[in-house]
């Protein structure tokens, strides 16, 4: 709104205000007739997506050599937290634990009691936290597997 001239507000006071502007995009958006239900399902399925794209680059083939090679390294470099997403690609229910271990080497420790391997991921990457990977045998077959951080 420009000030009058003669420098005093009063003028400007008594103006009405300028109509908002309205971008094309946003008639565009208020022309579709969107329901609450169905907003929140457009944005779940927008994050799902994004999220989607950034687990991709995550999700190449397992190194198994790669893997077994991290084993005894010191928690700040420990790369094996970047191997995790394509490891549960590689782990499914029912394999032996003969065969897990083939593919991920020795445990870092083990619980004969629970019948837990642990595998150690090292420091988060973006935190303090050390993570790691456990993974539960039911009758010396793979029953259940998480990645989890202390």
């Amino acid at each position: 709104m420009p000030i009058p001239s003669d420098g005093t507000l009063a003028h400007a006071a008594h103006a009405s205000p300028a109509p908002p502007v309205r971008a094309p995009l946003g008639r565009a958006l208020r022309a579709i007739p969107f329901s609450r239900p169905s907003l929140t399902v457009l944005l779940a399925l927008s994050l799902t997506v994004s999220l989607s794209a950034c687990a991709m680059q995550n999700t190449s083939d397992f190194d198994s050599s790669a893997w077994k090679s991290q084993r005894g390294a010191s928690a700040k470099d420990n790369t094996r937290g970047r191997m995790v997403a394509p490891l549960e690609k590689a782990l499914h229910a029912g394999m032996s634990r003969d065969d897990v271990i083939r593919l991920l080497g020795e445990p870092d420790s083990t619980d004969a009691d629970t019948a837990t391997d642990v595998y150690e991921l090292g420091v988060a990457a973006y935190g303090i936290d050390e993570e790691f990977y456990e993974i539960q045998y039911q009758d010396g077959k793979l029953a259940s597997h998480r990645w989890a951080r202390r």
